[in-house]
């Protein structure tokens, strides 16, 4: 289960993004915990929300943060990408948080940005 809301974040962060960290301990996949902060943070039922995988493959979203074959948690890896109006950002420690993109004219979605370098690699048999 996720815990939402409650947390203390640096002061910087706008206070229109929402907040939420994913329980590792829970048999819940990391996807569905980021569909459900997002759906929070729009104020929707997540199945009035269009699917992640238009934007983000949820498997390899799973796998990129799942912990290593030895169970050793995967630690500073980060991910962000847009989907619907919002910037998600998510970090390998289980912190999610989403905001809405600023309304400025023209916006352009920004390329997604992975930090791939705590990924697994072949070697590992993910």
């Amino acid at each position: 289960m996720s815990n939402s809301g409650k947390h203390t974040y640096p002061a910087e962060t706008a206070p229109e993004t929402y907040h939420t960290c994913h329980d590792w301990t829970d048999s819940k996949q990391l996807s569905t915990t980021v569909m459900t902060a997002i759906a929070e943070a729009m104020d929707a039922d997540p199945t009035e929300i269009g699917p992640l995988y238009d934007r983000f493959d949820p498997d390899a979203l799973d796998g990129l943060f799942s912990p290593r074959s030895d169970g050793a948690p995967r630690t500073g890896g980060r991910v962000g990408f847009t989907f619907e109006g919002y910037h998600v950002f998510i970090r390998s420690d289980g912190h999610i948080s989403v905001r809405p993109l600023p309304d400025v004219g023209d916006v352009i979605d920004a390329p997604d940005v992975i930090d791939a370098s705590d990924a697994p690699d072949a070697s590992e048999g993910t």
